[in-house]
């Protein structure tokens, strides 16, 4: 791989133990992919973040890197974690206190090296974007899934689906590998899908991301037509897609900021109204949910006007809602009114989590949702799960 005297130096050790060790994980993962070079980013979004996910040997790794004297070199943000930070009681969980203590311990060390600590899975609803300098073509760095999707797809980003620790490694680096999604070819679509049915809700978008999975090849890059009905569609579907895969892009028809090359399709596929309908059959949620949750990836304004919209006109619901949410959305909702709204009707707010990454895991409730993320994670945690837009959870909470 060619190295610029810059990062040779920083493999010499002249820059801190910390920074050499980051950038020889970037060179090595890079000199596998077959990299011939490095690249700057402008931002890393670390994913394995929550005590749940890493564990004590994730945190004691965290930790190290802190008392090397591991400090970021562009600006990093950070995944939600285990609990509400400010309110842990907030989430439907016992938590112990080694799990409050472990938690706390990688908010520290991730405080200390530098981190703004957003705790969302969508920075792209934060100022991030904006205070980065975040636009097409713009390298970055992420660790999660679902804003890997989302950015390189919608915000014309280039990103590969790195691990938490390797976004973590880049973020302290600098750098990342010139290799897949980063490059013209890498992002060059594979397959063309085209939906017949929509526009789309976001629940229907999410049973899409699950199917253009299954018919993209490894690693590759779908090339979508298909309507999708709102921005929290967009989110949803990014998620499933990130989720039910490993695709780290789409190119969506009218959406994706960036004109697709076309010339690698080998293989085209029509999904129906029947195949929708099938898969929405299988995933649709049975009777009166004993939670409502919505907001994995994390909820946008849109997601809480139109639940607000919903509960004016059908009433109180008998069901628990439960709205995760980032602290940058919640302080725009407080100030548009709609907090004070939907907590008028008994809706309950979390921050900084999700039920996704927290120890919830009650098999004793039933949890409808309209996130297909939710739905497949919270099913592998043994709790009855069911998908739905959001007018339909509200009238199936009454």
């Amino acid at each position: 791989m060619y190295l610029s005297r810059e990062e040779e130096r920083i493999l010499a050790g002249e820059e801190g133990e910390a920074r050499r060790l980051a950038l020889s994980v970037i060179v090595k993962v890079g000199e596998a992919l077959g990299a011939e070079r490095l690249i700057p980013i402008k931002h890393a979004h670390v994913s394995g973040a929550s005590y749940s996910t890493v564990g004590e040997a994730g945190r004691r790794f965290i930790e190290d890197l802190a008392r090397m004297g591991a400090r970021f070199s562009v600006p990093t943000t950070v995944n939600p974690v285990g609990v509400d930070t400010e309110d842990p009681g907030r989430v439907p969980v016992r938590y112990t206190r080694e799990y409050l203590r472990g938690q706390k311990a990688i908010l520290d060390s991730f405080r200390s090296m530098g981190a703004e600590l957003i705790l969302t899975c969508t920075p792209y609803y934060t100022h991030i974007p904006r205070r980065a300098g975040l636009g097409p073509g713009s390298h970055v760095a992420w660790g999660e899934s679902s804003a890997v999707v989302y950015g390189n797809s919608f915000l014309g980003l280039r990103t590969n689906r790195e691990g938490g620790p390797l976004a973590l490694m880049a973020g302290i680096a600098g750098r990342t590998y010139y290799q897949g999604l980063h490059t013209p070819e890498g992002r060059r679509p594979i397959v063309e899908v085209r939906v017949e049915y929509g526009p789309l809700d976001e629940a229907e978008a999410g049973v899409l991301g699950e199917a253009l999975a299954e018919y993209t090849p490894h690693g590759g890059v779908p090339l979508v037509r298909a309507r999708i009905a709102s921005e929290p569609g967009l989110r949803e579907l990014a998620a499933a897609v990130g989720t039910a895969g490993d695709l780290g892009m789409i190119h969506l028809e009218g959406v994706t900021p960036e004109r697709p090359d076309t010339g690698g399709i080998v293989e085209r596929v029509t999904i129906d109204r029947g195949e929708m309908a099938e898969r929405m059959e299988k995933v649709a949620p049975t009777g009166r949910p004993d939670i409502v949750y919505i907001g994995c990836p994390h909820a946008g304004i849109s997601d809480l006007e139109l639940l607000e919209r919903e509960l004016r006109r059908l009433g109180k619901p008998r069901s628990r809602v439960l709205v995760s949410t980032s602290r940058h959305v919640y302080m725009e909702a407080l100030r548009r009114g709609l907090i004070a709204k939907l907590t008028s009707y008994g809706v309950e707010f979390v921050r900084d989590t999700c039920l996704i990454v927290s120890p919830f895991r009650d098999a004793s409730v039933s949890v409808a949702t309209n996130s297909y993320k939710a739905y497949f994670y919270l099913s592998r945690k043994g709790v009855r799960a069911g998908l739905a837009p959001i007018p339909r959870l509200v009238e199936s909470a009454r």
